[in-house]
């Protein structure tokens, strides 16, 4: 056991979420374990003490320079309250599932302990795909995207057909310039016709949890029955959005920031499977090159610099199709990604984070950045994350 006495000003936490709080679950745990490893090598030169469950603790047994582990064996959030005062800086690694990241940061933040990451505020508004979608409506391209509330007492099965039918040019005139009127009092929304109600539409809708990773709990509406099954998802009372569902080419942007300027770092191809049972996110390869990476790129840097105290490492979605960009979600962490790009980029991204929010850099400084080979990393049949590097 590390003896923490030794931490001193230039010292830094390490963590990962799960691989601290001892999570088992191998399908998160292996991808867990390769972020908080890529974190390490990116941070082997700094002053870094990691936390770890017990079960965890010899997960860097095979590197070439010593790790300074502290293994805890209550929650890791229990240890932060009694034990992140020592620290003055800290970079971790959650997921927004459960407000872990945001949770997580407000408290360190309250520990004035300073996050090489997203203060709490920009955490929060990206972490809530609606919120996302309202912040940056008008500014930056998006699907439409509704804010439903699952109550029995509300009309929200019939607004979500009026969307859907109104889409598929069954009712209004098919735009989105207010002929969707999912937004009116309950007793102006007409009765509508439910003699189609197994009938597969060609437009589709999908229903997301507004706090959600990757692809949990997510829904295709193909079908005025599939409506009905979003109770079966979503518990009373919770809230989710309902969007047009576009089947394109899905990608993601990877960013770092200073907290005013960022600059993209990667074009990563991801690899989804969505169909009627839901989906589920497989991995990806970086670098992607894509005819319109230029404009993605462009769409990414300025939502990034949109959001107030978006700083760190930030992974935004999109998808593309027919020419035509949308931003999905923005991630404000390390994202999957990371775990190959780590290996191949030009530049060591941690250390350059915490040059950039310390400012002894700018992000002009940082120059062109470039790849030695491509990096693959997908979940094999077991839910194992497997990393390839693609040789020269």
């Amino acid at each position: 056991m590390v003896d923490l006495k030794d931490v001193n000003d230039d010292s830094i936490l390490v963590f990962e979420y799960f691989t601290a709080a001892g999570v088992e679950d191998l399908s998160i745990v292996s991808e867990a374990v390769e972020l908080i490893r890529s974190l390490v090598s990116d941070l082997k030169d700094e002053d870094i003490y990691v936390l770890l469950a017990k079960q965890f603790e010899n997960i860097f047994d095979d590197f070439d320079f010593d790790v300074k582990t502290v293994v805890i064996e209550e929650t890791l959030e229990d240890w932060l309250e009694k034990e992140a005062y020592v620290f003055d800086r800290a970079m971790f690694i959650a997921a927004e599932g459960d407000m872990n990241l945001y949770n997580l940061t407000k408290l360190l933040e309250s520990k004035d302990v300073k996050v090489y990451g997203s203060d709490h505020f920009a955490v929060k508004l990206a972490s809530d795909k609606y919120e996302t979608f309202d912040y940056l409506a008008n500014r930056i391209p998006q699907p439409m995207t509704y804010n439903i509330l699952l109550n029995k007492k509300t009309y929200w099965k019939r607004a979500i057909q009026i969307f859907f039918d109104t889409i598929n040019g069954d009712y209004g005139d098919g735009n989105d310039d207010g002929a969707v009127p999912i937004m009116q009092k309950p007793k102006d929304i007409p009765v509508l016709d439910n003699s189609d109600r197994d009938v597969v539409k060609e437009n589709k809708l999908i229903a997301k949890p507004r706090f959600g990773v990757d692809c949990d709990n997510i829904k295709i509406i193909a079908s005025k029955r599939d409506i009905d099954d979003l109770e079966e998802i979503y518990e009373e009372g919770s809230r989710f959005i309902v969007q047009p569902y576009i089947e394109g080419d899905v990608c993601s942007v990877c960013l770092i920031s200073d907290g005013k300027e960022a600059i993209p770092i990667s074009l990563n191809k991801q690899i989804v499977e969505i169909d009627e049972n839901g989906g589920e996110y497989l991995g990806g390869y970086v670098p992607y090159e894509h005819p319109l990476k230029d404009k993605v790129f462009e769409y990414a840097k300025k939502a990034c610099e949109y959001v107030p105290g978006l700083k760190g490492f930030v992974g935004i979605d999109f998808i593309i199709e027919d020419g035509y960009i949308y931003l999905l979600e923005i991630n404000s962490r390390f994202t999957t990604s990371y775990v190959g790009l780590q290996k191949i980029i030009n530049i060591n991204i941690a250390k350059t984070i915490i040059d950039l929010i310390d400012k002894r850099i700018s992000v002009e400084d940082i120059g062109e950045i470039t790849y030695s080979s491509k990096a693959s990393f997908c979940k094999n049949d077991n839910g194992i994350l497997e990393i390839k590097i693609e040789d020269n």
